[in-house]
């Protein structure tokens, strides 16, 4: 499988706790029955965030859902590790596509609370898929599964996400009702944001163009200059053996 690439801010440190977690939990824990807790968690967290429109007291269950999300996202894998108990191949896809399903619930239910706006999130969301998905391409090109960009990993992404939902609720409606023109002031610091982070996505997908291109390219010529192996002589065929009563001399010689 690919080579996994973490360099998010918090990542030697979350590493640590997990390593030291994974031995701790119950025998008849699975990694499948993690992956089960993440996507719960992602559902309660959006569950948490519509239902703040009755109450901002449900921004606990925000929080609590998040944590049960990195909890069973997060050690999922490590545990697999821990126990040798890896499927390559199918806890690939199981835990990707569990991450996909959770981030979408998560950033959505945020557009739908009272602390963000949907088309605000829709952005979030678009920018999250299009790392994904190239990421997921980088796996198959470069066999290195990228797990950050630009210090900014999925455990980050959640805290960023709790802790906007506490700022946003101590500020007040003015967070999402202040507008700039006929726009929310909100929706036009994301967009920009996005607008700029495309960008930045288009000139890394060019530098990683040109370096598997130079790759290429040598490992090409490379090959073109290898010596040409001419295949080996076959052996001449024997002649064939004379009749033994050719080379004896015969019965009835005297």
């Amino acid at each position: 499988m690919a080579n996994r690439l973490n360099t998010s801010l918090l990542a030697t440190g979350e590493r640590r706790v997990l390593q030291a977690l994974a031995p701790r939990l119950p025998a008849w824990t699975t990694p499948d029955h993690l992956t089960a807790v993440g996507l719960a968690g992602a559902a309660a967290t959006a569950a948490g965030f519509a239902l703040t429109h009755w109450s901002a007291w449900f921004l606990w269950a925000v929080v609590a859902g998040l944590f049960l999300n990195w909890f069973g996202d997060s050690l999922d894998g490590t545990l697999a590790r821990h126990r040798g108990i890896e499927r390559p191949r199918y806890g690939f896809l199981l835990d990707h596509s569990s991450d996909l399903i959770a981030q979408s619930l998560i950033v959505v239910g945020l557009g739908v609370s009272p602390y963000f706006t949907l088309p605000s999130a829709l952005f979030v969301l678009s920018l999250y898929l299009l790392m994904s998905s190239y990421t997921y391409l980088r796996v198959a090109t470069a066999g290195v599964h990228r797990l950050s960009y630009g210090g900014m990993g999925a455990t980050e992404f959640r805290i960023l996400v709790a802790s906007w939902s506490l700022f946003a609720y101590w500020l007040g409606p003015q967070v999402v009702e202040a507008r700039l023109w006929r726009f929310t002031v909100l929706d036009v610091t994301v967009g920009a944001a996005s607008a700029i982070a495309f960008t930045l996505f288009v000139w890394m997908v060019r530098q990683d163009l040109a370096r598997m291109e130079r790759d290429d390219d040598h490992e090409t010529a490379t090959v073109h200059r290898l010596p040409t192996r001419r295949p080996a002589a076959e052996p001449a065929l024997a002649e064939p053996a004379q009749e033994l009563d050719s080379e004896l001399p015969s019965a009835s010689a005297g």
